[in-house]
């Protein structure tokens, strides 16, 4: 539900955004506080999942190991937003991927492109995140972008939406 909502929110601001825009927008990838954010959301999703698989001399490390890794991305990383977006995409794309298959999802070959293009996305992000700001410069600058970045993310929504809900009324 959550990520419907972000993607609703994405399709309107795509909406949005102007050709004078570009200016004021293409400096998102490079915040660091939403990177921040959003690193620190991405780290605390892997601490658990990473507990099982740790010696046990390093589980109670783990946290500190973290917040080291927040105040080196926040001294050293540029394009910080970008790059923990791209984390976070992919993780998201591993965690939803994995619950159509347990969830037994209707039209899960469909969701499971989204999701690979997700992750995929999520990669190319992390690794070159100046890709983001680019992004960014079409949709400002290109009719045709903003309105199929909308389309994009209203499909993403859409499906989200539709299996949210659809595995509420299993439960």
């Amino acid at each position: 539900m959550l990520f419907s909502g972000v993607c609703a929110f994405c399709v309107l601001w795509s909406l949005v955004l102007a050709p004078g825009g570009a200016e004021r927008w293409e400096r998102l990838p490079r915040n660091i506080w939403l990177g921040l954010v959003f690193a620190a959301a991405g780290l605390a999703w892997c601490i658990p999942h990473s507990k099982p698989i740790a010696p046990d001399f390093l589980v109670p490390w783990l946290v500190p190991a973290a917040l080291v890794c927040l105040w080196l991305c926040y001294q050293f990383l540029d394009y910080l937003f970008s790059r923990a977006l791209g984390g976070v995409l992919i993780l998201l794309a591993h965690y939803m991927l994995y619950s159509s298959f347990i969830y037994q999802a209707p039209f899960k070959p469909f969701f499971s492109v989204l999701c690979y293009v997700m992750g995929t996305l999520g990669i190319f992000f992390c690794g070159k995140p100046y890709l983001m700001r680019d992004f960014i410069r079409r949709i400002c600058r290109d009719r045709g972008w903003r309105f199929s970045a909308a389309a994009t993310f209203a499909v993403y929504c859409l499906m989200s939406l539709y299996l949210a809900v659809s595995h509420m009324l299993e439960l």
